[in-house]
């Protein structure tokens, strides 16, 4: 079994969230700064991330350069 990243670009995040929502991520920032964690939450102005240590992130759309997650493949 492989894995596969999916790389989606903030104008994608709302119309795609059906996709990552529940899943385990990294979240780029415009300016660089890489968040990781579970997407827990989207709504259409913030974003809502718990990193590995529990804490709650809620971050803005428009601040996000794209949003990059894995996925199982069979090879």
């Amino acid at each position: 079994m492989g894995k596969r990243q999916v790389r989606v670009l903030r104008k994608d995040i709302i119309a795609k969230q059906a996709e990552f929502l529940g899943k385990s991520g990294h979240v780029i920032l415009s300016d660089h700064v890489v968040f990781n964690g579970l997407i827990e939450e989207i709504n259409p102005t913030q974003l809502k991330l718990r990193d590995p240590r529990f804490k709650k992130h809620f971050l803005e759309i428009s601040a996000i350069e794209e949003l990059v997650y894995d996925i199982e493949t069979e090879f």
